[in-house]
């Protein structure tokens, strides 16, 4: 998993944590100035504390089955572990 990876995980999850947080603050009925800026701000700290916990857990070769950034081994039967 190259920095092309990384950075495209990266983007992905501040996009959507942005959006997700901008939408939320317009509902409460915040200005729309403040609201992209406490969206830009907390949707910038949340990715690089789950980028950075991504990659800690990645060196450390912790799988993760919602990220799958770890691609699965087949099992040499042609049975996987979750099927038995």
């Amino acid at each position: 998993m190259g920095i092309k990876f990384w950075f495209k995980r990266a983007a992905m999850v501040f996009s959507i944590v942005s959006m997700l947080l901008l939408l939320v603050e317009l509902a409460k009925g915040h200005v729309f100035e403040q609201a992209i800026l406490f969206a830009l701000t907390w949707g910038a700290v949340s990715t690089a504390i789950f980028i950075g916990t991504r990659l800690y857990y990645t060196r450390k070769g912790v799988h993760c089955e919602l990220c799958n950034d770890l691609p699965t081994k087949p099992a040499e039967d042609g049975i996987h572990s979750n099927d038995k």
